[in-house]
C-alpha cells in the first residue's frame, strides 16, 4: 500500500488520520480483524471505528480482498445531525 492508502486505511478502521506516538502498538482500543459472518466476494468490510474494529468477508483471493478494502476506505463517511 502506498502512503496515501496506509492514511486512508487508517481514517477507515480508526476514525483517526493519524497513529499516537509511538504507533501502532499505542493504539488503544487495540485494532481487531474478525471474520464477517455470511459475505463474501459482494460485500465489502465493514468498521466500528470507536473500538477500532475491522470486519471482513472472507473473499475468494487477495486481489478481491486488496479491491474492496481500497474501494471502503476511499469512500466519504457520513455525518448525523
Amino acid at each position: 500500500m502506498s502512503g496515501r492508502e496506509r492514511k486512508a486505511f487508517l481514517q477507515f478502521t480508526t476514525g483517526c488520520s493519524s497513529l499516537p506516538p509511538g504507533g501502532l502498538a499505542n493504539l488503544h482500543p487495540r485494532l481487531t480483524v474478525v471474520r464477517k459472518v455470511d459475505a463474501g466476494d459482494g460485500s465489502y468490510p465493514s468498521v466500528n471505528t470507536c473500538v477500532h474494529y475491522l470486519k471482513l468477508p472472507e473473499y475468494s483471493c487477495k486481489e478481491v480482498l486488496r479491491e474492496r478494502l481500497l474501494a471502503a476506505t476511499n469512500e466519504r463517511g457520513f455525518h448525523l445531525n
